[in-house]
């Protein structure tokens, strides 16, 4: 038997600002799912506030 986790279809993941791997390997979905994320909580915040 393998020791490979599966993605189970519907389940809900919390999205970080930092993201994380599993987001990354769901690839492009995960990705964008990420950046709105993303930027929704940098929104107003300046690039140099961010570093």
């Amino acid at each position: 038997m393998s020791d490979k986790k599966k993605i189970q279809p519907g389940k809900r993941v919390e999205i970080t600002e930092e993201g994380s791997l599993g987001l990354l390997a769901l690839g492009d979905v995960g990705l964008r799912e990420w950046r709105e994320v993303r930027n929704k909580l940098t929104k107003g915040k300046s690039y140099e506030e961010e570093e």
